[in-house]
C-alpha cells in the first residue's frame, strides 16, 4: 500500500495560507509553521498540526516532524535568506520533494543547486495572467500551463448562434479544446453532442494564439458563426 503524502508548509503568509487551505480541502494531511503567532491562530481552527517555529533552525523543523512529511512547500518569497537556508536544511534532512516560493529570480539557480524541486514564481504567474487577460477582452481568467500553453475562460457573446460541439469542430479547426462550460450554476464536460449556448463560459486548452484566434472566432458576428467554415491561413508570428 502506498505511503500517504504529507505536506510541511512553510511561511503562513497569503500564498502560504491558500496552499493550508487547499490541503486541507483536499483532505491532506498538512503541518503548518510560521515564526508569528499571529499566522499561526489564522490556521489553527482548521489545521490540527501547527507550530510556532523558525524553520532556519535544524532543531526545529527535526521536533515539528521535517523528516516525515513527503513535501515541504517553502512560501516566504520576500525573505530570500531565509528561503535558502530552509531549503538547503530540508534537502539535508531527507525530504523527498521540496517547492520554494522564490519572488527574487536573481536566486533561481542557488535554490536549484541547494536541491529545491520545483520553483513557484506566483508574481511572474499573476503578470503574466493579467497581462493576457487585460490584452485579450474575451479572456475572463488565463492559467499557463508552461511552454506554449494555456487554459482560458472565454465568455460567449449573448447574441451567439447555438452550434452543435461536433459541428464546431475546434480541435481541428483551431487546434483548442473545450473542457469545461458553465452554464449558470451548472459545469460539465461537453460532448460532441452537446451545443454551445449564449452566456456559456468555456474552458478552453490550447497555444495562446489558437486560444486568441478561437476567442476571435466564436465572439464575431452572429450571422457568420451557424456555419462551418475553414480555418483561416495564419501569417507567422512570435508567441
Amino acid at each position: 500500500m502506498r505511503k500517504r503524502k504529507s505536506y510541511l508548509v512553510i511561511g503562513l503568509g497569503q500564498f502560504g495560507l491558500s496552499i493550508v487551505e487547499e490541503l486541507v480541502r483536499l483532505d491532506r494531511d498538512v503541518t503548518a509553521i510560521d515564526v508569528s503567532v499571529d499566522a499561526i491562530n489564522k490556521v489553527s481552527h482548521f489545521v490540527s498540526t501547527a507550530f510556532i517555529a523558525d524553520s532556519t533552525n535544524e532543531k526545529a523543523l527535526i521536533e515539528v516532524g521535517a523528516k516525515e512529511c513527503t513535501h515541504a512547500i517553502v512560501c516566504f518569497g520576500d525573505n530570500d535568506v531565509a528561503s535558502i537556508l530552509t531549503t538547503a536544511l530540508l534537502k539535508d534532512l531527507g525530504v523527498p520533494h521540496i517547492t520554494v516560493r522564490m519572488d527574487n529570480e536573481n536566486y533561481i539557480d542557488i535554490i536549484k543547486k541547494l536541491g529545491a524541486d520545483e520553483i513557484v514564481t506566483p508574481q511572474k504567474l499573476a503578470g503574466v495572467g493579467l497581462a493576457n487577460r487585460i490584452g485579450n477582452e474575451d479572456f475572463l481568467d488565463y492559467y499557463n500551463l508552461g511552454g506554449n500553453y494555456s487554459v482560458v475562460k472565454i465568455t460567449i457573446r449573448e447574441d451567439f448562434v447555438p452550434i452543435q460541439i461536433l459541428a464546431l469542430d475546434a480541435r481541428n479547426q483551431f487546434g483548442i479544446n473545450i473542457i469545461l462550460i458553465q452554464r449558470g450554476h451548472k459545469m460539465f464536460a461537453p460532448r460532441a453532442a452537446d451545443t454551445l449556448s449564449p452566456k456559456d463560459i468555456i474552458h478552453v486548452v490550447g497555444t495562446r494564439r489558437d486560444i486568441e484566434d478561437f476567442g476571435d472566432f466564436i465572439n464575431r458576428e452572429p450571422s457568420s458563426i451557424g456555419h462551418k467554415e475553414k480555418k483561416p491561413k495564419r501569417t507567422k508570428r512570435k508567441e
